[in-house]
């Protein structure tokens, strides 16, 4: 998978996946503080799951600012990127990763397995 999300500054010199910049920004939205950041933890969000992707959801359609092969499972809620793996199951409207993709019946909308 190539890189997609191109950094204007990234001070610790990460090499890091589209993936792994986004499980950061998803974990701070969720209320973790990235390693080397000071900021209050009365300042720092503390939203669901849920809310938490959904902005990074809108950062993806709307903004174009992150990749929109990143998904979020709608199992176990970790997120992968579905060029390479998983399944959506459109007449449920849900994302399942690799992990979870068994709870998807063999014929689930009209045979795409």
């Amino acid at each position: 998978m190539k890189n997609e999300i191109k950094l204007l500054k990234n001070n610790d010199k990460k090499d890091w996946s589209d993936i792994e910049w986004l499980e950061e920004f998803n974990n701070f939205l969720k209320g973790e503080i990235p390693e080397g950041l000071c900021i209050s933890k009365h300042s720092t969000p503390k939203l669901t799951p849920k809310k938490a992707f959904t902005i990074i959801w809108y950062l993806q359609e709307h903004f174009s600012i992150f990749p929109d092969n990143i998904k979020k499972c709608s199992n176990c809620d970790e997120l992968y990127d579905c060029n390479s793996e998983g399944i959506y199951w459109e007449s449920k409207g849900k994302h399942f990763c690799s992990g979870c993709d068994h709870l998807v019946p063999y014929n689930y909308d009209n045979n795409n397995r």
